[in-house]
């Protein structure tokens, strides 16, 4: 089976192998993603695991799968996407480095930490287009249009991920490094900080102190708790700071955990914007809204980006982290049902 590469946004009409995402392309689906048709012995929690599972079938058995298939696509470039494209375009490779793929789409997709490398790896993904950064900036500048860029860019990140996987991602620190000098800041702040984990409703609750710059980002959050969703208090003579996450852990089809309700965050901002009316306080809560992969809830400014590391929008709000600790429990609580 030797199939090209191609960056497709709409399902097309000829049958392709779409690893990824999903959005109805006929052919053989190699996804996580809620609605994605991926075969039953091919499911796991990443997209490059299920790409995986398709490069352990011999090869008689991936062109029988495949058959029909005119080429590999993926809808959208991130690093979960770029390991699964790699895996089932360079199966033998990709069985050979299976562990540092996987912690690299963990990185990606669950905002984890399995390795430094994954982390630098995924970064360095996530900064290949910006023109500001991206080594391949005069390349992408000569694209006509977004679809191209991203076509260019997996393509080149395609060649450049063999040497990454065996540590040759080193040779642009420059970009990752300030990343990662913060990312190894953020998770020493969090052992400093009080903790409490509230496994019923997959929750971790941090809080610290402002004076030792509590704000740590999504990464370190998640290289430090499975949980899915984590509250953020930040305490000072100001008031507190806040940040509510919840992670893509809810939201891709998982097959190695339990999935929870996920709360109904625009009803939770609601209630905290009444409480900080109620307190005397002119401050705005905001929130993504609950369908999105990796929504956050925030006192601050508006206009935080989604699935960004940290927030610089955070205001300090007159709830005290008590109460905004019980509100968000008991919007956890509400929609909590006992496992089966």
């Amino acid at each position: 089976m030797n199939l090209p590469y191609r960056f497709q946004e709409e399902p097309g009409t000829e049958p392709v192998l779409s690893v990824d995402g999903y959005f109805g392309a006929p052919g053989l689906n190699l996804s996580h993603w809620p609605g994605h048709e991926t075969p039953e012995d091919l499911r796991h929690d990443l997209s490059t695991g299920s790409a995986l599972l398709f490069a352990r079938l011999d090869e008689g058995e991936r062109a029988r799968r495949a058959e029909g298939c005119v080429a590999v696509v993926n809808n959208h470039s991130d690093t979960d996407g770029l390991c699964a494209t790699f895996a089932v375009l360079h199966p033998a490779l990709a069985l050979r480095r299976e562990t540092e793929l996987l912690q690299a789409a963990a990185a990606g997709d669950f905002f984890q930490v399995p390795s430094e490398q994954a982390f630098c790896i995924d970064h360095l993904v996530s900064r290949w287009r910006e023109a500001e950064t991206s080594p391949i900036a005069a390349r992408l500048a000569e694209c006509p249009d977004e679809a191209t860029q991203r076509q260019l860019v997996i393509v080149d990140l395609l060649e450049r991920l063999p040497s990454w996987l065996e540590g040759g991602y080193t040779e642009h620190e420059e970009i990752y490094g300030p990343a990662l000098d913060r990312m190894r800041a953020d998770v020493e702040s969090l052992k400093s900080a009080a903790r409490d984990d509230l496994v019923h409703f997959d929750l971790t609750v941090w809080t610290g102190k402002e004076e030792s710059r509590f704000t740590p980002g999504r990464h370190a959050l998640y290289h430090e708790t499975e949980a899915d969703r984590v509250l953020l208090l930040s305490q000072s003579a100001e008031g507190t700071r806040c940040r509510f996450i919840i992670n893509t852990t809810s939201w891709f089809d998982m097959v190695t955990r339990e999935q929870l309700e996920r709360p109904d965050l625009r009803a939770l901002c609601a209630k905290l914007q009444e409480l900080e009316r109620a307190a005397g306080s002119e401050v705005e809560w905001h929130t993504h809204d609950s369908t999105n992969p990796a929504p956050e809830l925030w006192c601050g400014e508006a206009g935080q980006p989604s699935f960004d590391e940290h927030n610089e929008l955070l205001k300090p709000s007159m709830l005290s982290p008590e109460v905004l600790k019980h509100e968000v429990v008991e919007a956890l609580r509400a929609v909590w049902v006992f496992p089966e």
